[in-house]
């Protein structure tokens, strides 16, 4: 056979399913690889082994569920708040906030247990926390050590749908506080049980002739008498009997929303357990109002509206998201809700719910990118792209798995997206793998590949992004659940950002360990400090080259040389397997055919250390 010299240009199709590694005839085979591992994608075409974690703290309890959750409201103001058993912590600029020496937190009202149920919406320095069974929170923000958590106090609604049976309603008075209201039979209310204790807190909306108010419920003293406070805005207008009432659509009696979202100037909220397929919004730029009229009975264009998805399906809305249109995240796939006009805002007289596609949504928080949406499949072993297709003339939600079907086996659990300098898909498996898609739909790079994080049993716990205290990137932070001397930890870190001569790194700034610490300064050999590895043998970079492990004692380590400047944690590796070469001959494939390899090429920018080998146990070193 003639000598060939096939070459791969690129790595741009990712780690590709072993069901195609046949697949000679995709245009993605030969870019592409049978494995990728603690590798990052270039758009470009090329790779490079990611950075290394940085250990920031333990988490409060390791026996515990902890999650991340982004708290934005500007490039110099990011934080990652720590959920865990009832409590908050903060970290920001690669540290966790503390006061008076210890770590800074209050309290939530979530058990470990629920902390993976939360929703979360941010509007300025205000982020809303959803959950079916609590009443939405507000998280507030005022001084890195000054935050409160308050409970989102609804006003005016919303309301279910008007009463249609013959029970009345009967005000003892028009206004004032602990105002009884009397009804004449338990009919129409709460499933014909009428009040319940849990209506304690849920509002009330009387109609007489044309006028409206409304109140809260204080007190409920039997199945047909409860006390009321009245808003002295929408005051009742009789003490007369009424059967024009209607009930609050979220209580500790029918729910709580489960997610929500901003949109066009309202606040929007959907999912409570007994609606499930229904939206809420607020009156227009009031996000704590929901009248949806005025005292007069009147809808206007900035009331509140209310909406039920109508279909041949339950379909319970499991996410919300504001794009161009408000995006409803559904079991039985995406719905669009806009005004159908891109001239018109939307208002309770002109909603357009159109369903674009049947591919079902998972209930985790999608991620705006680019243009489009990316969401979790209902089935959590796919990632689907809500986005405008001009050849539909539609929206679509393309499979970004569809050539790398296995690389999300452990089913997704949570996003994150970190936008730059390149735009990277993070994935938290259930299993605690983590997965990342370099993601530049423009340019069709589409490249999964897996991350492996040192230690014993690690697994990612959680994950979230915020923007660099320079700005100069996005931070992916995890927690990441380990075996070290012998107990089981949890550490909140984040991934350093990747190394870059065009940057002016050096090798004093490579970064390639995990759960990591760093030193610059005077001339070092003892390295204190260690504590959270103690018992591990770690990897050291000193002065930029490496040193032989170490083994952490009492919290410390011997180098054999002074360092100036140094990192010390996890070793890990970052390993690539190339798919079998394809190359057309005058006798056709050369797959299956006896081959020689006689030389390899690379070309390599940055590179400080290479191996290359017909299988892992037989490299050589190239670097």
């Amino acid at each position: 056979m003639a000598k060939l010299t096939p070459i791969q240009t690129n790595f741009t199709g990712g780690e590709i399913s072993p069901k195609l590694q046949g697949r000679v005839d995709l245009d993605k085979y030969v870019s592409s690889l049978k494995r990728a591992e603690n590798f990052v994608f270039f758009p470009h075409g090329g790779i490079t082994k990611r950075s290394g974690t940085k250990y920031v703290a333990s988490v409060k309890n390791s026996a515990h569920n902890t999650r991340l959750i982004p708290f934005i409201f500007s490039t110099v103001q990011a934080y990652v708040v720590e959920f865990g058993n009832q409590y908050v912590r903060f970290f920001k600029d690669e540290g966790q906030v503390v006061s008076s020496g210890s770590p800074y937190e209050i309290a939530t009202p979530y058990s470990h247990d629920e902390v993976f149920d939360l929703q979360f919406t941010q509007s300025a320095d205000v982020l809303y926390l959803f959950h079916p069974n609590y009443q939405t929170r507000k998280l507030s923000r005022t001084s890195h050590t000054s935050w409160t958590l308050t409970t989102l106090v609804n006003t005016d609604g919303p309301y279910m749908s008007l009463n249609t049976t013959a029970t009345t309603m009967t005000p003892a008075a028009k206004s004032g506080v602990s105002v009884v209201i009397t009804a004449s039979a338990v009919t129409g209310i709460n499933a014909n049980q009428g009040f319940l204790t849990t209506d304690v807190g849920r509002v009330i909306r009387l109609q007489h002739g044309t006028k409206q108010g409304f109140g809260t419920i204080t007190a409920r003293t039997n199945s047909t008498t409860v006390n009321v406070t009245i808003d002295p805005a929408f005051e009742f207008d009789a003490t007369t009997a009424t059967s024009d009432w209607r009930l609050g659509a979220w209580s500790d009696t029918t729910g709580w929303p489960s997610t929500g979202g901003f949109f066009e100037e309202r606040f929007f909220a959907a999912n409570t357990s007994t609606q499930p397929n229904t939206v809420f919004s607020s009156v227009s730029s009031d996000f704590e109002t929901f009248s949806p009229t005025n005292t007069n009975s009147e809808v206007l264009d900035d009331s509140a509206l209310t909406f039920t998805l109508a279909s041949d399906q339950v379909n319970a809305i499991r996410w919300l998201y504001g794009s161009k249109n408000l995006e409803l995240g559904t079991s039985d796939g995406p719905f669009l809700m806009s005004s159908g006009r891109d001239d018109l805002a939307l208002t309770p007289t002109n909603v357009k719910v159109v369903r674009e596609t049947t591919d079902g949504c998972a209930s985790a928080k999608p991620v705006g990118a680019s243009k489009a949406t990316v969401f979790i499949d209902r089935s959590r072993l796919k990632l689907r792209e809500l986005a405008y297709s001009i050849e539909q003339d539609g929206f679509t939600t393309p499979d970004l798995t569809i050539i790398a079907e296995h690389i999300l086996a452990g089913f997704v659990q949570e996003l994150a997206y970190t936008r730059t300098p390149d735009r990277l898909m993070w994935a938290r498996l259930a299993d605690g793998g983590l997965r990342c898609l370099t993601y530049e739909r423009e340019q069709d790079v589409i490249a999964w590949g897996r991350h492996v994080i040192a230690g014993n049993n690690a697994k990612v716990k959680s994950i979230a992004s915020i923007p660099s205290a320079d700005e100069s990137e996005d931070q992916l932070y995890m927690v990441v659940e380990r075996t070290i001397n012998g107990a089981t930890v949890k550490y909140v870190e984040f991934l350093e950002r990747l190394f870059s001569q065009d940057r002016g790194d050096t090798l004093n700034d490579s970064y390639f360990v995990d759960s990591g610490l760093g030193y610059s300064g005077s001339s070092i050999t003892t390295v204190t400090g260690l504590n959270h590895l103690e018992g591990e043998t770690v990897a050291c970079i000193v002065n930029g080259t490496t040193h032989p492990n170490r083994t952490v004692s009492s919290g410390q380590i011997v180098l054999d040389r002074g360092a100036t400047t140094l990192q010390v944690g996890l070793p890990y590796t970052a390993k690539i397997v190339t798919l079998d070469p394809e190359v057309q001959t005058e006798e056709g494939t050369s797959q299956g055919k006896m081959r020689r390899i006689e030389r390899l090429t690379f070309r390599l920018v940055d590179t400080f250390g290479l191996k290359v080998g017909t299988s892992e146990a037989n490299l050589e070193n190239v670097l």
